[in-house]
């Protein structure tokens, strides 16, 4: 009953109510509200700072609070952009996960972006050679975000970003990792600068726990079914495998991945 009744107050505040609740709400109420509403409150309170409601020290130093509260998907703009910026992202980044989206359109010309800003930690880009589950597509953007890769290439002109599947694994992620289509595949590895990585189980592969990673690469990912084709596997610089102990010689491709991930943000 009590949590009923939080939540259908909020549900009446305006987003100027929501921004002064979102900077006294305790611990307790903040973690009794749905994950929506906790989005909702936080991107009231990026709204009203970039309206001129506060001051933008103090809402970095109540949003991390609030989202660590929770543990919630949280935002953390590039260096690079000025505080006006740096709000209108936490604000469409917060909107995605909200029923009621705020609206910023008095900013959208001259301060804030259409999409989120994505700052990689690391210089990777992932390819995909006929990945065709919206599902596992949408899990490998998710691990991109996650370990904070560059981005993602992909040659499969019936890939929607849009689908169910996709958008139910990605988890909001397809909305800010760059995602570039390549016609031609092999002429798009056979032009760029860097090591191209291919991850397949073949016999020149090397194993992953001896794998050196490069610090700047391209990570080729295969087809659920076939593998990497062979005119990609001839554009590859270096294959790598995962050692395998059971019957099965194949493993799902975003685990593969995630194993590879790992391996390159933590070798020294």
């Amino acid at each position: 009953m009590i949590l009923k009744l939080i939540q259908g107050e909020i549900l009446k505040l305006s987003p100027q109510k929501m921004a002064e609740a979102a900077r006294c709400m305790t611990r307790n109420k903040f973690v009794a509200l749905s994950t929506k509403r906790q989005h909702e409150l936080l991107s009231a309170l990026a709204l009203d700072t970039l309206s001129g409601g506060g001051n933008y020290d103090h809402f970095q130093m109540r949003y991390h609070e609030l989202q660590s509260f929770a543990a919630l998907d949280g935002y953390e703009p590039p260096s690079w952009l000025s505080r006006k910026e740096a709000l209108c992202e936490y604000i469409a980044f917060h909107n995605q996960f909200t029923p009621t989206p705020l609206a910023v359109e008095p900013f959208d010309e001259d301060t804030c972006s259409k999409a989120l800003t994505w700052a990689f930690r690391f210089d990777v880009t992932v390819v995909l050679d006929q990945v065709t589950s919206p599902y596992n597509v949408g899990s490998i953007l998710r691990t991109i975000d996650n370990f904070g890769f560059k981005g993602l290439v992909h040659s499969t002109k019936t890939l929607s970003l849009t689908h169910p599947q996709l958008k139910k694994s990605a988890r909001g992620c397809e909305k800010w990792i760059p995602i570039t289509y390549a016609d031609n595949l092999v002429s798009f590895l056979k032009n760029v600068s860097g090591k191209v990585i291919g991850i397949e189980t073949e016999e020149r592969a090397v194993p992953v726990n001896l794998w050196e990673p490069p610090m700047s690469c391209m990570i080729v990912l295969g087809n659920e079914t076939y593998g990497i084709s062979q005119a990609v596997r001839a554009c590859c610089h270096d294959m790598v495998r995962i050692p395998m102990h059971g019957f099965k010689k194949s493993m799902n491709v975003t685990h593969a991945f995630s194993v590879v991930a790992y391996k390159m943000t933590t070798a020294k």
